[in-house]
């Protein structure tokens, strides 16, 4: 188990990046108020540290609702012209889950370990205290997902 003691899948994920976003949260105030509005769920966002006065924000959404995503992001860019949006979709989202990561060492480390013997390179990784959620193209699932069962014996 090693801190794990359930892996979840998410299929048909979309990621978004928004790039070269004004550092405001004005404006991920209204670009996020606008998804919600339309209902849109997103999911593991990250934010990069500052570069300037810019960052760049990704997350994750149902392919389903990409449409109306990119529909926000082209009004985002035509306030901000400098904005470019980036997008993957048919995407899977992989949520490692255990109460004993809050104090077991290495859950983490283990888990990128072991992607990296079947060679899948997560496209976003976010984390918490009990959960790492790791965005991987659908092609491969089937091994990302066996080889971190097999990792965390489960």
């Amino acid at each position: 188990m090693y801190g794990v003691t359930q892996i979840d899948v998410c299929e048909d994920v979309a990621v978004v990046t928004l790039t070269n976003m004004p550092l405001s949260l004005s404006v991920a105030v209204k670009a996020f108020g606008q998804m919600a509005s339309t209902g849109v769920n997103i999911d593991m966002i990250s934010q990069t540290s500052p570069v300037g006065d810019r960052v760049s924000i990704s997350f994750t959404c149902p392919d389903r609702d990409l449409l109306k995503v990119l529909d926000i992001a082209k009004g985002i860019k035509k306030s901000h012209p400098k904005v470019s949006s980036l997008v993957s979709s048919g995407n899977a989202k992989l949520s490692l889950y255990g109460e004993e990561m809050r104090e077991e060492a290495g859950v983490f480390a283990r888990a990128i370990r072991a992607l990296d013997l079947v060679k899948v390179e997560p496209q976003l990784i976010t984390t918490s205290e009990i959960d790492i959620s790791l965005l991987v193209s659908a092609a491969s699932l089937p091994a990302a997902k066996d080889v971190l069962r097999e990792a965390f014996e489960i």
